[in-house]
């Protein structure tokens, strides 16, 4: 009984504590003390800039312009609109267009010390209001400098950096660090964000960035931030602002909340949906160390250091030489426990042996009952189509898959200390395995984890493994994991290191696991429910972060280090299974409510982006829509007559629904391909009138390369590569994404012009229908282009 009691207590006090470290502060109100960050006075500026949606080159965007043009003005920052045309070449596609970037100075005492920066951007995605990217960060990056004001000058300047066209391709970011004021530059804060609520992470520095970190632990106001995060977006094809501020050789910290994701990009991005409070963590952890920047030395270089917030705000950082002790004090440890639990008589080594088994059995049975769980909602992939279901719900959905670890991990430490278990033990993965490839088809990753952990029960279930021993093995194992991780990536490895730790103190305080007095199961589940704490904000973080079920397999076994003795049965005979069915079971009917019910609401409603299709050249009009169709945009594209067919359009990479619609007479895209006398080609866009975006789709049968947009050299980035000139293969379909108003002149070389193909579609921000669109339903949402009209061609390669 004490041990369940203990086990109970140790999850719902983990759970208790993960929470309380998770939620955002009160925003303070707009007549809170000047010398503090309110987000009562930075929201009134994401009520005046985030309204509707202002992407790059629209009306909107140049309204937002101005507000800001005037905000600065008001702050005294003297500011200026860096205006110019830019481009970012990325996976055969240049984007590009003209952007005003705002910049305003905070004079510092020496005008010729490096400057600190802070940087946000203006721009949204087509149809979000972007009350949170970016303007959240703009509104923050300006009561931040009010609030600096009030501690006199600076001894540095202080610029404020708001770019434009961040959202096409860091553009105002490209045209400011390539520019003479980039000069001026010594330390940038970046802020972004990526959802529409949850505490501010500073997720992001540049390399040797044991000075900065030092300044962010000593500075920030409730810190959230570790060297997971740095590690992992170093190596994820995401990009912000401060990523041309790093390829500039740049230094700085980059920060963003990431929560209420299912508003990301969305229409449904207002000030109305946006956590407050998420803004005022924001800016209460940046300014502290923005007055630290400003007002004192910069930090200098320094190695890389491991570091990561503990619980109740307490940050710790090590060199990573630091990690080799503190691996060696957990093997030292373990030894200690499996000294004290050999006196007694409850040690052995085929236990230790099965409990390592057991371990890597835990890694598969949790991967394959994850993977099950994901699945069997019967939602799709990626954040902008088939994860939003999902999203609309997504406290229900990180609880079914919470439910489906720990049945994983009940049955894993259940079976290991049980007679008779080899059976069961094997087929329990396989099954997981299995039945997941019911759900959208094969999957081999479920099925891998099955297989793997259909042998591992073979080999390491059947005869019971007394506790001691085969908590023992568990730790052993990863300690023996976390060895070559530690040498391949140091300021990663804490993750599974700092969980170790804890397991290995209660090992040792109870005897290796000998001691089950009451005394030592109390410190068990004190020591458990501050892990599980912890290891509950990696679960959520993960599931927040990236649509990737097997992520969570790592929180699961970092749980069972501390939960793995109350696990296990005291007797091999009294060994249920039925909490980890149980569990199991809630895991499996919340994915089919999730599965057979629809999830949208007026607050979270479904994506519709029907778009009106116009062709010139053949005086044909189409309805199609760019996202799956239900019943209301059925009858949207239906309802001047036509059937639904599929049509293939050369915008669109595969053929969508359409229905033939009544032409309306417009102009074709103004683009013209001429070849001069040195055999290259020079593509001329001019927008029309009321043009939004012109897209061209090209290729050649020889391939093309040499390729300059304005006079400028088109050079392809790639994350972790060096940047190359952009080029196609012979065949490669590229594209030239180009934002009106401003017209592009493009040239290219390519072996034979003749054969050279290019499909221009022109953009309006209108429907230019004979029939106009009926009301939005209030469970939909026009999403991205919805709405739009796109005019398409073919442009002859003339001489």
């Amino acid at each position: 009984m004490a041990r369940l009691i203990g086990l109970a207590a140790a999850l719902i006090a983990g759970f208790v504590i993960f929470y309380w470290g998770s939620v955002t502060p009160k925003p303070a109100p707009a007549d809170a003390p000047a010398a503090g960050f309110s987000a009562g006075r930075a929201f009134a500026d994401v009520q005046a800039m985030g309204l509707v949606s202002h992407p790059l080159g629209s009306p909107a965007n140049a309204k937002v312009r101005d507000i800001l043009v005037a905000r600065m003005q008001a702050l005294g920052l003297s500011p200026q609109i860096q205006r110019g045309p830019a481009i970012e070449a990325r996976d055969a596609t240049i984007a590009g267009g003209t952007v005003e970037t705002v910049i305003g100075v905070l004079p510092g005492r020496d005008r010729a010390a490096p400057a600190l920066v802070i940087m946000a951007h203006h721009d949204s995605v087509p149809g979000s209001p972007g009350a949170a990217d970016d303007t959240t960060g703009v509104a923050s990056a300006l009561e931040i400098v009010r609030a600096l004001k009030t501690h006199g000058q600076p001894a540095r300047d202080v610029m404020v950096v708001i770019t434009d066209g961040e959202e096409v391709g860091l553009l105002g970011a490209h045209i400011f660090f390539d520019s003479p004021l980039a000069a001026h530059v010594g330390y940038v804060i970046n802020l972004e964000t990526r959802g529409g609520g949850g505490r501010a992470i500073m997720f992001e520095t540049a390399s040797h960035n044991g000075g900065d970190i030092a300044l962010y632990r000593r500075t920030a106001v409730t810190p959230e931030s570790n060297a997971l995060t740095v590690f992992v977006y170093q190596n994820l094809p995401n990009d912000t602002d401060f990523t041309v501020a790093k390829q500039h050789g740049k230094v700085g910290l980059n920060y963003a909340f990431i929560g209420r994701q299912f508003d990301y990009h969305s229409p449904s991005s207002t000030p109305a949906a946006l956590d407050i409070g998420s803004l005022q963590h924001m800016g209460q952890q940046v300014l502290p160390t923005a007055v630290a920047l400003a007002f004192g030395p910069l930090p200098g270089r320094a190695p890389d250091v491991v570091y990561g917030n503990l619980l109740f705000g307490l940050t710790v950082a090590y060199t990573p030489w630091v990690g080799w002790l503190v691996l060696l004090g957990c093997a030292a440890l373990i030894g200690a426990g499996v000294v004290q639990a050999r006196r007694r008589s409850a040690f052995s080594w085929i236990d230790t042996a099965r409990g390592a088994g057991a371990g890597l059995y835990l890694i598969a049975l949790s991967g394959a009952a994850l993977e099950l769980a994901r699945r069997a909602t019967g939602a799709g992939t990626g954040p902008f189509t088939g994860y939003r279901p999902l999203l609309a719900r997504f406290p229900t959905f990180e609880v079914m898959m919470l439910a489906a670890a720990l049945a994983a991990l009940f049955a894993a430490a259940t079976l290991i200390g049980r007679n008779r278990s080899r059976w069961i033990a094997a087929l329990a993965p396989l099954v997981c395995g299995a039945a997941a490839c019911l759900f959208g088809g094969f999957d081999a990753l479920a099925l891998g984890f099955g297989v793997a952990g259909a042998i591992l029960g073979l080999a390491a279930f059947g005869q019971p493994a007394r506790a001691a021993g085969a908590w023992a093995g568990l730790l052993l194992l990863f300690l023996l994991i976390a060895l070559p991780l530690h040498a391949l990536a140091p300021t990663a490895t804490y993750v599974i290191v700092w969980p170790l730790v804890a397991a290995c103190i209660s090992f040792a305080a109870s005897l290796g696991g000998a001691d089950i007095s009451l005394r030592t199961r109390a410190i068990q589940a004190l020591i458990a429910a501050l892990a599980l704490a912890w290891v509950g904000y990696l679960f959520h973080s993960l599931m927040v972060g990236l649509d990737l079920a097997a992520l969570e397999v790592l929180p699961t076994v970092l749980a069972a280090f501390v939960l793995w003795p109350v696990l296990m049965p005291e007797t091999p005979d009294r060994a249920p299974l039925w909490p980890a069915g149980v569990l199991m079971a809630i895991s499996l009917t919340i994915a089919a409510v999730l599965h057979l019910t629809s999830p949208w609401t007026p607050r979270h409603p479904n994506n519709a982006e029907p778009i009106f299709v116009i062709d010139p050249a053949s005086h044909q009009a189409w309805r199609t829509s760019l996202t799956p169709l239900d019943d209301w945009t059925r009858g949207l594209l239906t309802a001047e007559g036509g059937a639904i067919k599929p049509h293939s359009f050369a915008f669109w990479p595969d053929p969508l629904n359409a229905a033939s619609a009544t032409y309306t007479p417009v102009e074709p895209p103004a683009v013209t391909a001429a070849v001069g006398p040195d055999g290259k080609v020079t593509l001329t866009a001019t927008p029309q009138a009321g043009s939004a975006r012109i897209i061209l789709r090209l290729r050649s049968a020889t391939g093309l390369d040499g390729v300059y947009v304005g006079g400028a050299r088109a050079i392809e980035q790639r994350r972790g590569r060096a940047p190359k000139p952009f080029a196609l293969a012979a065949g490669q379909w590229g594209a030239v994404l180009w934002t009106a108003p401003d017209g592009m002149t493009m040239t290219l070389h390519t072996a034979d012009p003749a054969h050279l193909e290019i499909n221009a579609t022109e953009i309006y921000d209108r429907w230019m229908s004979v029939r106009p669109l009926p009301p939005t339903p209030p469970k939909e949402q026009m999403w991205s282009q919805a709405g739009s009209t796109y005019v398409v061609g073919q442009v002859k390669v003339g001489p």
